[in-house]
Protein backbone atom coordinates (compact mmCIF):
# COMPACT_ATOMS: atom_id res chain seq x y z
CA UNK A 1 0.00 0.00 0.00
CA UNK A 2 1.69 3.37 -1.01
CA UNK A 3 1.56 6.18 1.37
CA UNK A 4 -1.06 7.85 0.68
CA UNK A 5 -3.52 5.18 -0.37
CA UNK A 6 -3.00 4.26 3.72
CA UNK A 7 -3.80 8.23 4.37
CA UNK A 8 -6.66 7.86 2.97
CA UNK A 9 -8.15 5.06 4.62
CA UNK A 10 -6.95 7.02 8.38
CA UNK A 11 -8.48 10.28 7.39
CA UNK A 12 -11.93 12.01 6.82
CA UNK A 13 -10.99 14.46 3.42
CA UNK A 14 -12.05 14.06 0.40
CA UNK A 15 -8.95 13.60 -1.87
CA UNK A 16 -8.79 13.52 -5.81
CA UNK A 17 -6.11 12.47 -7.78
CA UNK A 18 -5.61 14.60 -11.36
CA UNK A 19 -5.43 13.79 -14.50
CA UNK A 20 -2.02 14.39 -15.94
CA UNK A 21 -3.23 16.25 -18.97
CA UNK A 22 -5.41 18.47 -16.24
CA UNK A 23 -4.45 22.33 -16.64
CA UNK A 24 -3.88 22.32 -12.81
CA UNK A 25 -1.11 19.00 -13.49
CA UNK A 26 0.57 20.95 -15.89
CA UNK A 27 1.14 24.38 -13.67
CA UNK A 28 2.07 22.36 -10.52
CA UNK A 29 4.56 20.03 -13.00
CA UNK A 30 5.99 23.34 -13.81
CA UNK A 31 5.73 24.81 -11.07
CA UNK A 32 8.28 21.50 -9.07
CA UNK A 33 10.40 21.36 -12.04
CA UNK A 34 11.54 25.19 -12.18
CA UNK A 35 13.19 24.26 -9.45
CA UNK A 36 13.72 20.39 -8.27
CA UNK A 37 16.04 18.41 -8.67
CA UNK A 38 16.78 16.31 -11.58
CA UNK A 39 15.98 13.16 -9.51
CA UNK A 40 12.56 13.71 -8.62
CA UNK A 41 10.11 11.92 -10.21
CA UNK A 42 6.34 12.94 -9.27
CA UNK A 43 4.53 9.88 -9.00
CA UNK A 44 0.60 11.39 -8.31
CA UNK A 45 -0.90 14.83 -7.51
CA UNK A 46 -3.85 15.05 -5.66
CA UNK A 47 -6.49 17.76 -5.38
CA UNK A 48 -7.23 18.00 -0.96
CA UNK A 49 -10.54 19.25 0.49
CA UNK A 50 -10.82 19.65 4.14
CA UNK A 51 -14.42 20.21 6.27
CA UNK A 52 -14.76 23.88 6.90
CA UNK A 53 -11.03 25.06 5.34
CA UNK A 54 -12.62 27.09 2.86
CA UNK A 55 -14.97 29.14 4.87
CA UNK A 56 -12.53 29.46 8.25
CA UNK A 57 -10.27 30.83 5.20
CA UNK A 58 -12.64 33.24 3.21
CA UNK A 59 -14.01 34.36 6.53
CA UNK A 60 -10.21 36.15 7.28
CA UNK A 61 -10.78 37.87 4.00
CA UNK A 62 -6.73 38.14 3.70
CA UNK A 63 -5.41 39.23 -0.09
CA UNK A 64 -2.38 38.97 -1.51
CA UNK A 65 -2.78 34.87 -2.31
CA UNK A 66 0.12 32.46 -3.67
CA UNK A 67 0.20 28.90 -4.04
CA UNK A 68 3.39 28.14 -1.93
CA UNK A 69 5.26 25.02 -1.00
CA UNK A 70 5.42 23.14 2.32
CA UNK A 71 7.80 20.27 3.09
CA UNK A 72 7.10 18.10 5.69
CA UNK A 73 7.78 14.52 7.26
CA UNK A 74 5.66 11.94 6.00
CA UNK A 75 4.60 10.43 9.75
CA UNK A 76 3.12 13.79 10.45
CA UNK A 77 0.69 13.55 7.06
CA UNK A 78 -2.18 12.33 8.98
CA UNK A 79 -1.72 15.09 11.93
CA UNK A 80 -1.66 17.71 8.96
CA UNK A 81 -4.80 16.38 6.96
CA UNK A 82 -6.67 15.66 9.75
CA UNK A 83 -5.72 19.10 11.62
CA UNK A 84 -4.52 21.35 8.88
CA UNK A 85 -1.30 23.14 9.27
CA UNK A 86 -0.64 24.58 12.60
CA UNK A 87 1.78 26.99 14.41
CA UNK A 88 4.58 25.20 16.06
CA UNK A 89 2.34 21.81 16.63
CA UNK A 90 3.46 19.19 18.92
CA UNK A 91 3.96 16.56 16.27
CA UNK A 92 6.52 18.43 14.62
CA UNK A 93 10.37 17.95 14.44
CA UNK A 94 11.71 21.24 15.12
CA UNK A 95 13.54 22.60 11.65
CA UNK A 96 14.09 26.30 13.10
CA UNK A 97 12.60 29.72 13.47
CA UNK A 98 15.00 31.84 11.33
CA UNK A 99 12.32 33.99 10.89
CA UNK A 100 10.72 33.92 13.83
CA UNK A 101 7.65 31.93 14.96
CA UNK A 102 4.93 30.89 12.40
CA UNK A 103 4.56 28.30 9.24
CA UNK A 104 7.03 28.31 7.26
CA UNK A 105 6.11 28.41 3.25
CA UNK A 106 8.43 28.79 -0.21
CA UNK A 107 7.84 29.75 -3.91
CA UNK A 108 10.43 26.63 -4.98
CA UNK A 109 9.87 23.46 -4.71
CA UNK A 110 13.39 22.92 -4.46
CA UNK A 111 13.51 25.07 -0.96
CA UNK A 112 10.81 22.99 0.75
CA UNK A 113 12.10 19.54 -0.24
CA UNK A 114 14.60 20.13 2.43
CA UNK A 115 12.15 19.55 4.97
CA UNK A 116 10.61 16.38 3.46
CA UNK A 117 11.32 12.84 4.75
CA UNK A 118 9.31 9.90 3.39
CA UNK A 119 9.70 5.74 3.34
CA UNK A 120 13.03 5.00 2.20
CA UNK A 121 13.05 1.64 0.02
CA UNK A 122 15.64 0.11 -2.90
CA UNK A 123 17.59 2.97 -2.50
CA UNK A 124 14.85 5.89 -2.82
CA UNK A 125 12.70 7.47 -1.12
CA UNK A 126 9.02 8.32 -2.03
CA UNK A 127 8.14 11.68 0.15
CA UNK A 128 4.87 14.09 0.24
CA UNK A 129 5.33 17.91 -0.64
CA UNK A 130 2.03 19.90 0.27
CA UNK A 131 0.81 22.64 -1.97
CA UNK A 132 -1.21 25.48 -0.34
CA UNK A 133 -3.04 28.51 -0.83
CA UNK A 134 -1.35 31.43 1.50
CA UNK A 135 -2.95 34.66 2.05
CA UNK A 136 -0.27 36.70 2.79
CA UNK A 137 -2.00 40.01 3.03
CA UNK A 138 0.25 42.66 4.07
CA UNK A 139 3.80 41.48 4.48
CA UNK A 140 6.77 42.83 6.70
CA UNK A 141 9.54 42.61 4.55
CA UNK A 142 12.61 41.18 6.39
CA UNK A 143 15.52 43.50 5.18
CA UNK A 144 18.23 43.05 7.92
CA UNK A 145 19.01 39.74 9.78
CA UNK A 146 21.37 41.89 12.46
CA UNK A 147 18.58 43.73 13.19
CA UNK A 148 16.46 42.46 16.22
CA UNK A 149 12.95 42.44 14.89
CA UNK A 150 13.09 40.04 12.34
CA UNK A 151 12.84 37.31 15.15
CA UNK A 152 10.03 39.23 16.70
CA UNK A 153 6.38 38.66 17.18
CA UNK A 154 5.18 39.81 14.03
CA UNK A 155 2.52 42.98 14.43
CA UNK A 156 -0.49 41.87 13.65
CA UNK A 157 -2.24 45.28 13.71
CA UNK A 158 -0.13 46.03 10.55
CA UNK A 159 0.99 43.24 9.39
CA UNK A 160 -0.29 39.21 8.21
CA UNK A 161 2.81 37.67 7.19
CA UNK A 162 6.46 38.14 7.46
CA UNK A 163 8.57 37.67 4.05
CA UNK A 164 12.54 37.30 3.58
CA UNK A 165 13.56 37.73 0.25
CA UNK A 166 16.51 35.81 -1.56
CA UNK A 167 19.21 35.84 -4.02
CA UNK A 168 17.60 33.58 -6.00
CA UNK A 169 14.03 33.84 -7.04
CA UNK A 170 11.20 32.60 -10.07
CA UNK A 171 11.49 34.49 -12.84
CA UNK A 172 8.51 37.17 -12.24
CA UNK A 173 7.46 37.62 -15.78
CA UNK A 174 6.21 34.02 -15.74
CA UNK A 175 4.08 34.47 -12.54
CA UNK A 176 0.68 33.61 -13.46
CA UNK A 177 -2.88 34.61 -11.57
CA UNK A 178 -5.85 31.68 -12.33
CA UNK A 179 -9.32 32.38 -12.25
CA UNK A 180 -9.57 32.12 -8.37
CA UNK A 181 -7.29 34.65 -7.89
CA UNK A 182 -4.55 33.16 -6.53
CA UNK A 183 -0.86 33.58 -8.07
CA UNK A 184 2.02 30.66 -9.27
CA UNK A 185 5.23 31.98 -9.57
CA UNK A 186 5.89 29.35 -12.22
CA UNK A 187 9.00 31.17 -13.95
CA UNK A 188 13.05 29.30 -13.85
CA UNK A 189 15.08 30.06 -10.74
CA UNK A 190 16.83 33.51 -11.77
CA UNK A 191 19.70 35.49 -9.59
CA UNK A 192 17.06 38.86 -8.02
CA UNK A 193 18.09 41.78 -9.57
CA UNK A 194 15.01 44.14 -7.96
CA UNK A 195 16.60 47.23 -6.69
CA UNK A 196 14.17 47.37 -4.23
CA UNK A 197 15.15 43.91 -2.60
CA UNK A 198 19.50 44.65 -3.20
CA UNK A 199 19.71 43.26 0.95
CA UNK A 200 19.24 39.55 0.45
CA UNK A 201 18.64 37.84 4.35
CA UNK A 202 18.85 34.54 2.62
CA UNK A 203 19.08 32.14 -0.48
CA UNK A 204 15.39 31.81 -0.79
CA UNK A 205 12.60 33.52 -0.78
CA UNK A 206 10.70 32.52 2.53
CA UNK A 207 6.76 33.27 3.60
CA UNK A 208 5.98 33.07 6.85
CA UNK A 209 2.43 33.15 8.63
CA UNK A 210 1.12 33.13 12.18
CA UNK A 211 -2.64 32.29 12.05
CA UNK A 212 -3.32 29.20 10.68
CA UNK A 213 -6.36 30.54 9.42
CA UNK A 214 -4.33 32.05 6.56
CA UNK A 215 -2.79 28.34 4.40
CA UNK A 216 -5.39 25.82 2.64
CA UNK A 217 -3.83 22.89 1.77
CA UNK A 218 -4.82 22.61 -2.32
CA UNK A 219 -3.05 19.73 -3.27
CA UNK A 220 -0.42 16.50 -2.02
CA UNK A 221 2.60 15.62 -4.65
CA UNK A 222 3.96 12.43 -3.78
CA UNK A 223 7.31 11.91 -5.45
CA UNK A 224 10.49 9.84 -5.52
CA UNK A 225 13.51 10.94 -5.25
Amino acid sequence: MSPLDYLYESINCQLEALNPDDIDSKFILRYIRASAPPNTKVEKILKISRANDDERFNERNVGNRYLLWHGTNICNLISILMRGLLVEPLCAKGTGKQFGRGIYTADEFGKSLAYCSGVKKNGNESCCMLLCEVALGNTHMVTDKTSSDYRAQLDTSKYQSRTAHGSSIPDPRYTIIRDSGVRMPLGEIIACKNAQHLTHVCTHNEYIIADSSQIVIRYIVQFVR
